[in-house]
This record gives structure tokens, sequence and C-alpha cells, in this order.
């Protein structure tokens, strides 16, 4: 999937779930920049906002 953030980066990955887990990796065009997360949501409520938070922070401009 290609998704592109706040600050105008553009990333590509794949996202993963089952119940009480989500997980992802994301990388940038030229590989320069990856992440990979697994987060633990809690309650009924979406996960996106929590892994934009942490894809919006690993691919900022500043890093």
């Amino acid at each position: 999937m290609r998704v592109t953030l706040d600050n105008g980066v553009t990333v590509w990955g794949k996202t993963g779930s089952l119940p009480g887990w989500t997980n992802g990796v994301f990388a940038t065009r030229n590989l320069k920049r990856r992440v990979a997360y697994s987060l633990n949501p809690t309650g009924a409520a979406s996960e996106r906002p929590y892994v934009m938070a942490v894809l919006n922070s690993a691919f900022s401009r500043a890093h």
C-alpha cells in the first residue's frame, strides 16, 4: 500500500492484524528509511490514528 504522510513524504508498506494486534512495515521508495511496528490497540477505537502517528514520527523530515 502507498501512504502519503502529513509532511508530503510517500511511503510504501504492508499491514496485517489479528484480534489484539496490528503490525506493519513501511519504507521510503529508496529504502533509506524503514520502520516496522507492532501495536496492541485496546478498545473498539480504530488503530489508524496510532499507526499514522508512528509513521509521521518515523518519516518526519527532521530525521
